[in-house]
């Protein structure tokens, strides 16, 4: 497996349909800095809350934040918190029409209250009755007429009521009919809901409920696999062992195991949606067991590293795995490498950075320790000639990319040919906008864009007497000198 093979996924995307039970994750974030005297409980200061679509919606994110293409079959209610995920999915660019709205039911709403990354709290408001019987036979419909546009279909089982038996086993039966495989995040446990489908990904106390086994250790592990492929008539269970890794009972009855590395564990929450949505990727685009299992089990522990739901980028996959950042990227790229790094502090700068003296230096380690992740937007020679003159730069963009890159505090660098780098601004959407020199920060451009988005704009005053201006000067002077 290469890096070449990996980036494959997104580059030339398939087409993925994802059903199950959908639901909006609410975060509700503060503060506490007290006590209540009503009760002995926190008081959380509010500051805000975040929406982010959760169960089978964050199994097809995941795809599109993977470069895929994604449909999406589930059911909402006629309320709020439905009309959020509506358009939660439409910004995500997440096809919808298989998405039915029921006034007679409430949208999944999970309501979590948090203080820095600690849940205080989460109120869930839900039905887990069975769908419509109008509501399935609408559905099938669509999904019969569809069925052959996708090129493997997924079931992320919530049990919030999406997914009866019968309605499971005709999803089955079309895609079987239609040459489709079919793979399930599996909850119910009643293996024979699932009969026919493809894989099953169990955990391990799913995979208990669904055989009766024990699976405490990787010796009872196997024989529970190999009876619950038996039970479900399926062909391959993954099954997910939290820090243990994954195994893997392939259609030929070989086992293969993949060890999680040993990292800190902030939020296992839609952990296993990412490494479900990385085996569909994998199988999709014909990528061997062993290889199916690196990236899963790699993408999903870069995810508990996160709180909340998040995406994993095939970029991060492929640092994790290599070892290697592509710091150098584009205006066109660099929301993408940002994508699953929302979670970090974001801090952005720009500049020409034409002769790179110790004022440079200084000023990029400060705007860097401002946060977690520092961005860096280099003006063109093109831009740089603009507003410079037609002397400049002295060393080309090519070269200025380069040497900032190699620099350990500068985690990207990005070209923009524009004066302003405003665009860039917008596409970064950076949480800190530092500026060099002695600007007043209304006065910097993009600070009404960073603000808009809840960020902040700081000023870092420049080293005295430290300028490329003040060393093309000295150098003219020591050629006249000559």
């Amino acid at each position: 497996m290469t890096k070449e093979t990996i980036q494959n996924i997104s580059l030339n995307p398939k087409s993925f349909l994802v059903i199950g039970d959908i639901m909006l994750d609410r975060y509700c974030n503060g503060s506490i800095n007290r006590i209540s005297p009503e009760a002995p409980v926190p008081v959380l200061k509010y500051k805000g809350e975040k929406n982010i679509l959760g169960g089978a919606a964050n199994v097809a994110t995941n795809l599109v934040g993977i470069g895929q293409k994604v449909s999406l079959m589930a059911c909402i209610g006629e309320d709020e918190a439905g009309k959020e995920i509506l358009r939660l999915l439409h910004e995500d660019g997440i096809d919808s029409e298989m998405v039915a709205v029921e006034a007679v039911r409430p949208t999944t709403l999970k309501t979590r209250f948090v203080a820095g990354n600690q849940q205080l709290l989460r109120v869930d408001d839900e039905s887990t009755q069975d769908i419509l019987e109008q509501t399935k036979d609408r559905l099938l419909a669509v999904y019969e007429r569809r069925i052959q546009e996708f090129d493997l279909v997924l079931i992320s089982d919530y049990m919030k009521g999406m997914l009866s038996f019968d309605f499971t086993q005709k999803i089955i039966d079309i895609a079987n009919r239609n040459g489709k495989r079919v793979i399930v995040d599996v909850k119910d446990p009643n293996p024979e809901k699932y009969g026919g489908a493809y894989l099953l990904k169990p955990n391990k106390k799913e995979l208990h409920d669904l055989t009766g086994m024990p699976v405490e250790t990787m010796d009872e592990i196997i024989p529970a696999m190999k009876e619950l492929r038996q039970k479900a008539g399926c062909r391959c269970v993954l099954a997910t062992l939290s820090a243990d890794g994954m195994a893997y009972l392939d259609e030929n009855d070989d086992v293969l195991f993949e060890k999680s590395d040993s990292r800190k564990v902030y939020d296992v929450v839609g952990a296993g949606d990412t490494a479900f949505a990385y085996v569909a990727a994998a199988m999709a685009f014909g990528f061997s067991s062993k290889e199916m299992l690196k990236l899963a089990n790699t993408a999903s522990s870069i995810k508990v590293t996160r709180f909340g739901t998040a995406v994993v980028s095939i970029s991060e996959v492929i640092d994790e795995l290599f070892h290697e950042v592509n710091k150098i990227q584009t205006m066109d790229t660099i929301e993408k490498a940002l994508s699953g790094q929302r979670h970090k502090k974001i801090v952005f700068t720009n500049g020409c950075f034409d002769i790179l003296h110790i004022g440079h230096i200084r000023y990029l380690k400060e705007a860097k320790a401002k946060g977690d992740i520092l961005v860096l937007g280099l003006n063109s020679d093109a831009s740089v000639k603009r507003l410079k003159g037609p002397s400049r730069p002295v060393n080309n963009e090519r070269d200025r990319m380069d040497m900032l890159a190699e620099m350990e505090f500068i985690d990207y660098v990005v070209l923009f040919e524009e004066d302003t780098p405003y665009n860039l601004i917008t596409r970064v959407k950076p949480d800190i906008l530092v500026k060099g020199g002695d600007y007043q920060p209304d006065n910097i451009v993009g600070a009404d864009f960073v603000r808009s988005m809840g960020g902040s704009v700081e000023v870092i005053p420049f080293v005295e007497g430290k300028s490329t201006t003040n060393i093309i000067n000295a150098m003219k002077r020591l050629e006249q000198n000559d």
